[in-house]
Order: C-alpha cells, then structure tokens, then sequence
C-alpha cells in the first residue's frame, strides 16, 4: 500500500470518528440606524436595545443636516470609519431617502445586503414643497432630488428592498411608501409616524428582514 493512499485512508478513517471541522457561521450584518427629518440618533434607543437582545449590533448615526445628497455622503464616510464591508440600513422617514441615495448613486466599498425604511416618503409629500431645498424640501413630490432618486429602478442591485408603512401614519400618505422595482410591502396598523422607529411590533418586522425574510408582500 502506497504511503499517499495509507495518509488518505487514515484522513477518512479521523473524519468518521471525530467528525468534520465544523465551519464557524457568518457573522451577521452590523445595521446602521437612520434618523429621519431634524431627528437625532436617540430616537432608535429602543430599537437599539432590542437588537442587542437578539446578539445585533445596530448603531445609529447622527446626521447634521436636511440634504438628503449631503447624507448620504455621511452615512458612505460613516460606513468607511467603521471599516464594515457588509451593512443592513434601516431608516426612519426621510432618512429612508438618504439611505436610497447613497444605495443608488453613491460608491461604496461596503454592501447594504439589506435595506429597510419606516414611513419614508419614497415619492414625496406635498407638504415639504414649502420648504427650503437643502432643508426638508427635497421631500417635495415635484423636485429634481426625487426626480432623480426615482429615475429608472427604485431598488437596484442584489439588496434586499422592504418599506414598512401604517395605516395611522399622519404624514406620510401610504401610497408614497411605494418602492418600485421589487421590494417587500409591509402593512402595519396603529402606529404613528415619529413611534416607528420605537415600536415593538415594527422591530419584529425589521428583524426579519435584515434577516432576509418578507413579512409582507413581495411586488
């Protein structure tokens, strides 16, 4: 018997003994928390706290200012200074929109495998017209920033796409929660606009879907 077929024998024979080397599970995603129109990064301190129970790490970045475009600059050097090659985004109502931007328009070396947004006026809300443009007004269903963000695919690329609406929302109209292009639509009731980001029924919604998993419907 040849020494390189008696090495590949006794190879087998350890295997079936003692068993494979098991193959360590991949480290979940780090999630990035994104707050909404002069929001603060303390409106996720709930949300925080739930992730940590599940073993997450979610941290939330404090933006300075209402241009969505300057945003998403942010959240790309946010990103770099963490090091993360790999991120979910779950943001809360324009910060959706930030979050959209930089996904879409600005380059990363890191993947968003997931993106989740909260009440987010995807296609704009009227009352955001009477805003500045860098401070809100870019919410406004007629201008360029929304013209541009919603040209062509809302959800490019291989991430995973969910909005999450209410029906109690007293904001943001549902039907502008839209993403088209393929994306997961969740329908909760009940919950007020500035109490999603906070909400133990919506968490349960997030957390699927940072983990891959629609709890809504796919369209």
């Amino acid at each position: 018997m040849s020494r390189i077929r008696l090495t590949i024998i006794l190879a087998v024979a350890v295997i079936a003994v003692f068993g494979a080397t098991p193959v360590a599970a991949a480290e979940p995603d780090p999630i990035l928390l994104v707050h909404g129109y002069r929001g603060n990064p303390a409106t996720w301190a709930d949300m925080i706290a739930r992730f940590k129970a599940k073993g997450r790490t979610a941290v939330a970045i404090d933006l300075a200012s209402e241009n969505n475009v300057t945003n998403a600059t942010a959240i790309g050097a946010f990103i770099a200074r963490r090091g993360w090659k790999r991120v979910d985004i779950v943001a809360q109502s324009m910060g959706g929109l930030s979050a959209r931007w930089f996904i879409k328009f600005d380059w990363s070396s890191a993947i968003v495998d997931s993106y989740v947004s909260l009440g987010t006026p995807q296609y704009g809300i009227y009352a955001a017209c009477v805003l500045p443009r860098s401070y809100g007004g870019q919410m406004c269903p007629a201008s360029a920033f929304l013209r541009d963000l919603n040209g062509g695919d809302d959800t490019p690329g291989h991430t995973a796409w969910t909005t999450v609406y209410s029906t109690a929302d007293e904001f943001v109209p549902n039907s502008s929660s839209r993403l088209d292009g393929g994306a997961c639509f969740v329908r909760v009731t009940g919950v007020h606009h500035n109490d999603m980001d906070n909400d133990a029924g919506i968490f349960a919604h997030v957390l699927a879907a940072v983990d891959g998993t629609c709890t809504g419907t796919f369209k």
